[in-house]
This record gives C-alpha cells, sequence and structure tokens, in this order.
C-alpha cells in the first residue's frame, strides 16, 4: 500500500458489478498510516490455542525452512483485519473505499522527515482528490478521519471553498459528511507533554517537524483559524458530521496516563454535528477485530445512513 496519496481503492462495488453510490475516503492521523491506524489482530480464541496441530507443534520445535517461515508469516498476517477493506464492505456494498497518507512522523531515526505543515498536507489531499475526479470519480465524499487527520480535512475542505481554481473547488461541494474520530478541534494538552519530552530526547544531527506536533496545543492559533473557517465551510456547504472522542486514557512515556483529545476538544459544537464515544483509547478507538465491535457497529452505522440518505437523494424518496 502507498505511504503516502492514494493508492488503488481497497474495495470498490464496480469490481462485482455494482453501481457505486459513494466514495468513503479514510486518513489517518499524527505517526498514523495508510493501512496500520485502521488495522489490529484478530483476538485468538482459546480453541486455536488448545487445539494446535501436529504440524504446528513440530515446526515451533525444529528450524523454519525459509517456506516455512514465509507460511508462518502469511497465517499471521491472515489473522490481521484491516476494517475498510474486511469488514466495512459487509455493510456498504455500494462503495468504494480508499485511504490517503501522508508523512505523519514528525522525526525519522534514519532519514529526513517531511517538514510540510497542516496547511500544505491538505494542499496535496485537496490536488490528490482533484486529479481522481478529473479522472471521473464523481460520487459524493465521505471521510473517515483520525485525530491530526481530521484538521487536513477540514483545511482541505476550507482550501476547496475559498479557491478560484476550477479543478479544486469541486471538492468541498461533492462532500456530503465526515466522521471525526478524536479529532482535536479545539487542541490537545497531550501534544504540549509530548513536544516537551521530545525536545529533550531528539537527535541533534535531526530536523523534526516540531512545528506539526505544535499545531495541536491547546493554545494553538492555526487551529483557531481552520476552525472559524471551517464554520463558514459547512454554514456553506451542510455537511453532515458525527464527532467521536475516545473513552480511556492513553499511558505515555510509562509514568503518564492522559486522554490525548479530551471530550471538549473531541467536538466542534455545531448544531448539525452528532457525538458519541468509542470505548478505546486514542490509538484504540481506530482498530476493530470484529463486525460484532462496538466502535465498528457505531462507525459503520453512521455511514450506512448517510449512504441510504444519498441513494434516498438520487431516485427523489
Amino acid at each position: 500500500m502507498h505511504r503516502q496519496g492514494f493508492g488503488n481503492p481497497v474495495y470498490s462495488s464496480s469490481s462485482r458489478g455494482v453501481e457505486i453510490v459513494a466514495n468513503i475516503i479514510f486518513v489517518h492521523g499524527l505517526f498514523g498510516h495508510p493501512q496500520k491506524t485502521w488495522t489490529t489482530q484478530l483476538p485468538k480464541s482459546s480453541d486455536n490455542i488448545s487445539h494446535q496441530s501436529s504440524t504446528e507443534v513440530a515446526s515451533s520445535t525444529n528450524p523454519k525452512s525459509a517456506a516455512d517461515q514465509a507460511a508462518a508469516s502469511a497465517k499471521r498476517d491472515s489473522r490481521m483485519i484491516f476494517w475498510p477493506a474486511d469488514l466495512l464492505p459487509s455493510v456498504l456494498p455500494d462503495v468504494r473505499i480508499f485511504t490517503w497518507g501522508y508523512d505523519a512522523d514528525i522525526h525519522h531515526w534514519a532519514s529526513s522527515t517531511s517538514q510540510n505543515n497542516v496547511h500544505q498536507h491538505a494542499g496535496n489531499l485537496l490536488g490528490d482528490l482533484a486529479d481522481l475526479m478529473a479522472k471521473g470519480l464523481s460520487e459524493p465524499l465521505i471521510f473517515v478521519v483520525h485525530g491530526l487527520g481530521g484538521i487536513i480535512v477540514k483545511d482541505a475542505l476550507n482550501q476547496s471553498s475559498h479557491t478560484e481554481i476550477t479543478r479544486r473547488k469541486i471538492v468541498a461541494p461533492a462532500t456530503y459528511g465526515i466522521v471525526f474520530l478524536g479529532t482535536p478541534h479545539r487542541g490537545s494538552r497531550s501534544a504540549s507533554i509530548v513536544k516537551l519530552a521530545f525536545n529533550v530526547t531528539v537527535a541533534a544531527t535531526r530536523r523534526p517537524n516540531i512545528g506539526l506536533l505544535s499545531t495541536l496545543r491547546k493554545d494553538s492559533e492555526i487551529l483557531d483559524r481552520i476552525g472559524d473557517s471551517f464554520l463558514q465551510t459547512l454554514l456553506k456547504f451542510r455537511y453532515q458530521i458525527y464527532s467521536f472522542r475516545e473513552e480511556k486514557e492513553t499511558r505515555k512515556f510509562l509514568i503518564i496516563n492522559t486522554m490525548v483529545v479530551d471530550a471538549y476538544s473531541a467536538k466542534i459544537g455545531v448544531g448539525q454535528e452528532e457525538t458519541g464515544s468509542i470505548p478505546g483509547n486514542h490509538s484504540e478507538m481506530t482498530k476493530y477485530a470484529t463486525a460484532s465491535d462496538i466502535g465498528f457497529e457505531r462507525v459503520s452505522a453512521q455511514l450506512h445512513r448517510w449512504v441510504e440518505e444519498i441513494k434516498a437523494s438520487r431516485t427523489g424518496t
């Protein structure tokens, strides 16, 4: 999977002969990844553990050949659930699903990191969307975004709303709704904690992108600007909005437990917004192993409702 930009859709109903109704676009957050952010391991059942085959037992006590190692790796991978591709199509069989990636790491130990700020990442997302739409992607857009990814999507839609460049202007009106997962609309105290620790420990020979992290602080002028502009974008286009907050604290540096995004910051606070929570910490709230996971049920229910509304609007019912 491409680490940056759009790759091929992770699912498309057109490959099954079903008409596409909408496009679902996943955008990860800080330190995230276009696939790993949305992936978790399927829990091992006690039956799987207790009924190990004789072949598996033998291979665990003897040196493995390259073929054995490859087979074992494939088996481990088969237990990884990438829910946008593995679970969501069963609920939304008539959509196209993408993930979009960007360099969300503020530091790479072995190489230099991107120095893009939020506005520049948002410009890339907007340009990539315009490119897809120029190639024929015409159905409404629905975003599922985590953390910083939500800020980038908001700024991309702001840019689309205000630009005079025709091909980029079409993205904002083509958008139907956004599911926010732990997006710090008003900043995060946790960002200040991480920035302080990072400044103390980072290698002096590297050039980290501290500015990206600073954007997410509680007192961030950039967040205020993006938020104020997005309120105007919402007034213009009336997007469907559902904002989920995390229910559990995240442990940092082995000694600090903190809500990465608190309940107040996780919501925009506008009339058309619905809110809810997912029983996990900031990282866990994006990872679902089965269709019965409450997080998946809650997120997929909103997406299904919006897709049904899009279908109804097309048929006039």
